[in-house]
C-alpha cells in the first residue's frame, strides 16, 4: 500500500470554487427545466399556467440550493454578493406573488372541472330519459333505467369529490413549495445583503 505524503497533496480547487461550480450547474439546470416546460408560452391558457407553476414549485428547491451554493462560493466578491442578494429577493417576492395567481387559477380550474363533470352527467341522464321511449330500449324496464340513473349519479358524485381532493392536494403542495422557497430566497437575499455591506 502506497501512502501519499500530505505535504505533497495540494487541492487544485477551493471549497468556495466547488460550491460556485455546483451552484451554477443547479441554477442552469433549473433554468433549462423551466424553459423546456414553459415553451411555447401560452399565458392565457389556464392549464398551461397551472402546470408551469406546479412544476416551478416542485423544482424550486434546486433553485434555492443552487443560489445558496453560489452565494457561499462568492463571499469574497461584494459586488457579486449584492447582485445575488437582489436576484434572490426579487425571485422570492415573485414566488409569493405567483401564489396569489395560482390560488385564483386553481379556483377557476376547480369550477371548470366540476362544471364539466356536471354537464357530462346531465347529458347521460338525458340520454337515459330519451332511452325510455326509444324502440331499442323496449326490453328495459323503467326500474332498470332508474337504477342506471342512480348509479351514474353516485359515480359522478364520487368522481366529483375525487377531482376536488386531487386539485386541493396538488395546489397545497405547489403553493407550499413556492411559499417556503420564496421565504428561503428572501432570507438568502437579506443574508447576502448583510455580507455585501460587511
Amino acid at each position: 500500500m502506497v501512502s501519499i505524503p500530505s505535504s505533497n497533496f495540494v487541492p487544485t480547487y477551493s471549497a468556495a470554487t466547488l460550491c460556485r461550480i455546483v451552484g451554477f450547474v443547479c441554477l442552469a439546470g433549473f433554468i433549462v427545466d423551466i424553459l423546456a416546460l414553459g415553451l411555447p408560452p401560452r399565458p392565457f391558457d389556464l392549464a398551461w399556467r397551472l402546470g408551469l407553476l406546479q412544476q416551478l414549485g416542485s423544482r424550486s428547491i434546486i433553485l434555492l440550493f443552487g443560489a445558496a451554493l453560489v452565494i457561499y462560493g462568492s463571499m469574497e466578491s461584494r459586488r457579486l454578493l449584492k447582485q445575488l442578494a437582489l436576484a434572490c429577493l426579487v425571485i422570492g417576492i415573485v414566488f409569493h406573488v405567483s401564489c396569489i395567481f395560482m390560488i385564483r387559477d386553481i379556483s377557476v380550474f376547480r369550477q371548470q372541472a366540476i362544471s364539466t363533470i356536471d354537464n357530462q352527467v346531465n347529458q347521460i341522464q338525458t340520454q337515459i330519459q330519451q332511452g325510455q321511449t326509444a324502440p331499442e330500449a323496449a326490453n328495459l324496464t323503467p326500474e332498470q333505467l332508474q337504477q342506471a340513473s342512480q348509479v351514474i349519479s353516485t359515480q359522478a358524485e364520487a368522481f366529483r369529490q375525487n377531482t376536488q381532493a386531487t386539485i386541493v392536494r396538488t395546489a397545497f403542495a405547489s403553493i407550499g413549495n413556492l411559499v417556503i422557497t420564496g421565504l428561503g430566497l428572501i432570507g438568502l437575499g437579506r443574508f447576502s445583503m448583510r455580507l455585501g455591506k460587511g
